[in-house]
C-alpha cells in the first residue's frame, strides 16, 4: 500500500525497461504504468531529485 501511495504522489516508481514498436527503449513503472518522461533507456535507478527549492 505504501509503494502504491509513493507512485501516486510521484515520489518513487518501479521503473523497468520496455521496448517500443520502433525498437527503441523506454522506462515504464510496473505498478502504475507511467512512462518516464526524462528520456533515455536508463537503468531503472532513481532520479536526480535533490529536494525542495530553498532547502540548504
Amino acid at each position: 500500500m505504501l509503494k502504491a501511495l509513493l507512485c501516486k504522489l510521484n515520489i518513487q516508481h518501479d521503473w523497468h525497461l520496455e521496448h517500443a514498436e520502433d525498437g527503441s527503449l523506454y522506462k515504464r513503472c510496473q505498478r502504475c504504468g507511467k512512462d518516464d518522461d526524462r528520456g533515455g533507456g536508463g537503468t531503472g535507478a532513481g532520479g536526480a531529485w535533490a529536494g525542495p527549492a530553498g532547502m540548504g
